[in-house]
């Protein structure tokens, strides 16, 4: 049991574990193309895999002899499109916060109720669920590029609508609001799946980290300006300005972020593979480019691969790229696909993420939404501009998670890795459950308390509620490094069925949480949210432990395969 996680008996297979340091190379003849070995000639017994610059770290997945494998692509190139897919991440993340400080202004202006104005937000998290779950399937089949631009176009509309319609058009306001929703569902649920696509395990935790700090943190920030803006120039106002940044980042979408879903042969995906013999063999002409000494040429920096043996495939060049049809990436069955996250719910892992992650976020989202609710009415009185200020604490909890993320996630599983006899566990990443412990609980249950108290200063509410948001960013970038890593297979299934559970869970909170305030008080409905959270903290600690016994069974019941739902045996 290394590193206090439990293994499974009887089989050494396990999906998700992968060798990322040779302390001793593979013998030939222990593991098969099944585990993810490439089937080339052995050099003095030993087979040698390919490494990143350093020659120390072995590269998982092994990138193909393509040139136009996105695992070849230069560090640059990758790192390019991540930033256009975070920044129409970011952008598009704003359409839903921008309401936070306004929600007093608009139960006047379309003489309506908090429950109502909540729904705004409400409708918009279903459609993003709904479309989140459509985006995977359309992506498993057509590529993810088509689906990035469309939802750009369909955010710009919405943005565009919600910034004309008129006063008392309740109607017009919930339709923007879903048409905004559509559009977000893409960056919601297919980002961590496009880092899996180009990135390798080692360098995931840093980049998923960075997803989540444009989506949540601008999601923190934006009632900043927000509150501002509406002071000054009206609430409309935000969304042409939102409309203003959609424009350009639509055109960056289309120039700079090139098709990355990829058919990659099995025998590459060595985190599919088995435990200790997950590592790649030599690549050879079939395979890309590799030294006699096995140390490839295919590293972070450079990520160069000679064209020779790629399959006879040319390099792409920057006008093929533009093409926002590729062809069709799987056979799946359409609706079989459509159906496959829904089992996915069963699996421990897509209950654990939800439990953390969308507990979390539903909470977090609970506090904007009732935020006017607390703070515009006596003893606050607050204005939308001030309302935003409350808002300052969070964008600097979010900030500080990211820079937690960015050193601890690659670096902790990397450390663990080590000590673990090279052997790499997904389960290493659910460590940073502890800070998220320490600060959102604290936070959480504090924050009822502090918002109601007409005695204390409002920056105390806004440090709660910034330690809330600390360890939402922190729960999200902990979840989906697990899923990606541990279920890289079926991960655009997994991440579909955990914001599928998410936003809905969301949804409803937009129903109960504004009457459950008047109802029951503000201290009272924190104080459960903190105990329901102290629960799932405490369960990740069995989900660290038996973590890996978990995906062994999930692999060997294989519960998309017998239902007939497992990519790529869809028919």
């Amino acid at each position: 049991m290394g590193a206090g996680i439990r293994e499974p008996k009887g089989s050494p297979h396990v999906p998700g574990t992968a060798t990322l340091y040779e302390s001793g190379l593979i013998q030939p003849g222990v593991a098969g193309e099944e585990a993810g070995v490439l089937p080339t000639e052995t050099q003095n017994g030993v087979l040698p895999v390919k490494k990143d610059d350093s020659g120390t770290v072995v590269l998982v997945p092994q990138p193909s002899g393509d040139v136009n494998d996105p695992l070849n692509w230069p560090l640059w190139k990758k790192d390019l499109t991540l930033m256009i897919l975070c920044l129409a991440t970011a952008v598009g993340g704003t359409v839903g916060p921008a309401l936070a400080p306004v929600n007093a202004v608009l139960v006047d202006e379309f003489n309506t109720s908090y429950t109502t104005v909540a729904n705004f937000s409400g409708y918009q998290f279903m459609a993003s669920g709904a479309a989140g779950l459509l985006c995977e399937v359309m992506a498993r089949l057509w590529g993810k590029r088509p689906i990035y631009v469309l939802s750009t176009a369909l955010l710009f509309a919405g943005a565009l609508w919600n910034a004309m319609v008129e006063s008392g058009d309740v109607g017009g306001f919930m339709g923007a609001r879903i048409i905004q929703g559509i559009g977000l569902g893409a960056f919601e649920t297919l980002v961590v799946s496009s880092i899996g696509d180009i990135y390798f395990v080692h360098q995931r935790g840093k980049r998923i980290a960075f997803y989540n700090l444009t989506f949540l943190g601008t999601t923190y920030f934006m009632p900043i300006l927000a509150g501002y803006i509406s002071v000054q120039h009206g609430w409309r106002m935000q969304f042409k300005i939102i409309a203003g940044f959609l424009g350009p980042t639509f055109l960056a979408m289309v120039l700079l972020c090139p098709e990355h879903a990829f058919r990659r042969n099995r025998k590459f995906e060595t985190d599919l593979g088995s435990g200790g013999s997950s590592t790649s063999s030599s690549v050879d002409n079939s395979t890309g480019t590799a030294g006699p000494d096995g140390k490839d040429n295919v590293g972070e920096k450079s990520q160069e691969v000679s064209h020779e043996g790629g399959e006879g495939k040319p390099k792409k060049t920057f006008l093929q790229e533009l093409k926002i049809y590729n062809g069709r990436f799987s056979d799946d069955n359409f609706w079989k696909l459509l159906v496959a996250p829904f089992p996915c719910m069963l699996y421990p892992a897509t209950i654990w993420a939800f439990l953390l992650q969308g507990t979390f976020v539903t909470w977090g989202i609970g506090v904007s939404i009732v935020l006017a609710q607390l703070f515009s009415g006596p003893p606050h009185n607050f204005n939308p501009q001030q309302l935003g200020y409350i808002y300052a604490a969070p964008t600097i909890g979010a900030i500080l998670a990211y820079i937690l993320s960015t050193f601890a996630s690659d670096s902790l599983s990397l450390y663990l890795t080590r000590r673990n006899n090279s052997i790499y566990e997904p389960e290493f990443r659910i460590l940073l459950v502890l800070p998220v412990f320490l600060t959102g609980i604290p936070g959480l249950i504090a924050y009822g308390h502090a918002a109601t108290d007409p005695g204390l200063h409002w920056i105390v509410p806004s440090i709660l509620y910034g330690m809330l948001t600390f360890a939402v960013v922190l729960s999200c970038t902990v979840t989906f490094s697990y899923v990606l890593d541990a279920h890289r297979e079926v991960s655009v299934e997994m991440m579909v069925a955990v914001l599928l559970l998410k936003n809905f869970f969301a949804w409803g909170s937009t129903y109960y949480l504004p009457n459950w305030i008047v109802s029951a008080g503000a201290e009272t409905v924190f104080e459960v949210m903190g105990g329901i959270q102290i629960a799932v903290c405490v369960l990740s600690v069995g989900m660290y432990v038996y973590g890996k016994v978990w995906r062994e069974k999930m692999e060997r019941w294989n519960l998309l395969g017998r239902l007939g739902l497992k990519p790529g045996k869809m028919r």
